[in-house]
């Protein structure tokens, strides 16, 4: 039987996790593919794959039992983490889903979270929203260990380890936007990202001027949500200038 293909930011997920782990809990399961990956590299003893959805949940099933991993692969339909006990896993992943519904999820599991004899490592990758989540953090004593930023099928993805204990600053904005750990490391698919999003930031930017100067010359008046949304890109401009002095001596990344 062959190993389970992962695809590459599922493969950037499980790569995050520590030989060491002992118990892993994967929220929002979907088909299992990272549970299983997870025991064919010997990551676990266990796992507790855990999902929302009756669907997902039974192919799931059907898939753990293809591989042979029913022993090793507990299976439980879960809003979150409402039905995982407190030190029932030492690392918690959550993959695939957006940051604003990730967030929620932590918010409603922090008697896991904050369980002072056993609060588990964290494996996240939010699909959007990724400050909330870095913020969430931050404000619950979880420190960013490792960050990367990678690229699958055309589109950008964020993978975040955080480790429980307390973060010796408060993060800037650029840094809750982007990430302290990528920028301090100089990730280079950010760079990219961020050569990407400065030219259409500009030219957001530079749209919105002319029509707030048009108007204003023809004495007409200007929404206030056109003026709030200037000052919203200025300021998302401002970050992405502070992101890029990171890479001032670009040769020098890695």
């Amino acid at each position: 039987m062959k190993n389970i293909t992962l695809s590459k930011r599922m493969e950037t997920v499980v790569n995050m996790v520590s030989p060491r782990s002992f118990a892993i809990a994967d929220i929002g399961c979907d088909h299992a593919y990272i549970s299983i990956a997870l025991l064919e590299r010997r990551l676990a003893e266990k796992v507790i794959a855990m999902d929302v959805r009756p669907g997902p949940l039974e192919i799931a099933r059907k898939n753990v039992a293809y591989y042979g991993m029913e022993d090793r692969i507990e299976l439980r339909m879960s809003d979150g983490l409402d039905r995982l006990s407190k030190g029932e896993a030492d690392v918690i992943i959550i993959a695939g889903m957006g940051g604003l519904l990730m967030k929620g999820i932590l918010e409603r599991g922090r008697k896991i979270l904050e369980w002072e004899k056993k609060r588990p490592s964290l494996i996240l990758q939010p699909q959007s929203d990724i400050h909330e989540v870095r913020i969430f953090l931050q404000e619950h004593a979880y420190h960013i260990v490792q960050e990367k930023m990678l690229m699958d099928e055309g589109k950008y993805y964020t993978v975040i380890k955080a480790e429980p204990r307390k973060v010796d600053r408060q993060y800037t904005d650029t840094e809750l936007r982007y990430g302290s750990y990528s920028l301090e490391h100089r990730d280079m698919v950010l760079y990219e990202y961020l050569k990407k999003e400065k030219k259409v930031l500009e030219n957001i930017f530079i749209k919105l001027a002319d029509v707030v100067e048009n108007a204003k010359a023809k004495g007409e008046f200007v929404p206030d949500k056109t003026i709030k949304r200037l000052a919203a890109v200025e300021k998302e401009r401002d970050m992405n200038s502070r992101a890029l002095e990171y890479y001032v001596n670009q040769e020098e990344c890695k």
